[in-house]
């Protein structure tokens, strides 16, 4: 029974991915121009299409997250924009670990390559495993939609992997949602100065994980 579920989520999944390539969607969630114009729906329609928006981007994790990231701050402003892109981006999280929970290994690693999926293991399995979860979802430029995968395979509880992930995702999605904002009001001084401190924290960081990695 455990098999046969495992290849039931296998093939939604694929069927999934099969569809939005089929369809052009996975190329129109590349698009911010695209992003913006289905975000601009009226009434109630057009916050459910950006938290769907980031729900789909991390699914179908070879979407650019910043993509639909700054487009939400762009269309709704730093906070509320903020607020739908995290309530889409937790609730793709928690799909892709409950998926990998669901359909097993031998699926996840076919979906994420298997030496992707046993760098990520070998982070997150180890002594200090919720400390590298946080750190590897904080750093830009990480592949977190893979990893939601990869954490639905260790043994993170739901909601603490859930906690982890948001909590750390925090800072560079409000950057962005930030940065789509000024774009929308063309306070280019203010983008030049939120790019400069998301480079300064990005080396900052980088010199942070090297040290710790030759101290481990």
């Amino acid at each position: 029974m455990k098999k046969l579920t495992a290849a039931a989520a296998a093939l939604a999944l694929a069927g999934a991915f099969y569809a939005a390539w089929r369809s052009g969607l996975a190329v129109r969630l590349g698009d911010h121009e695209q992003i913006v114009e289905w975000m601009r729906s009226g009434g109630i329609r057009g916050p459910l299409l950006c938290i769907a928006v980031q729900f789909a981007q991390v699914v179908i994790f070879a979407i650019p997250g910043e993509v639909t990231q700054i487009a939400a701050g762009y269309v709704f402003g730093p906070y509320l924009g903020f607020l739908y892109a995290a309530a889409g981006i937790a609730l793709g999280s928690a799909f892709a670990y409950g998926f990998a929970r669901l359909a097993g290994r031998p699926v996840v690693a076919k979906i994420l390559g298997r030496a992707r999926l046993t760098r990520i293991d070998g982070k997150l399995t180890s002594r200090k495993g919720r400390i590298a979860l946080f750190l590897l979802f904080l750093a830009p430029g990480m592949p977190k939609d893979a990893m939601s995968y990869a954490a639905g395979l260790t043994d993170f509880r739901f909601l603490e992997f859930v906690a982890i992930s948001a909590a750390a995702r925090s800072p560079a999605l409000f950057l962005s949602t930030l940065f789509g904002a000024q774009a929308y009001s063309r306070d280019y001084r203010a983008m030049a100065l939120v790019g400069a401190a998301a480079v300064l924290l990005l080396a900052g960081f980088l010199v942070y994980w090297r040290r710790r990695e030759q101290g481990a």
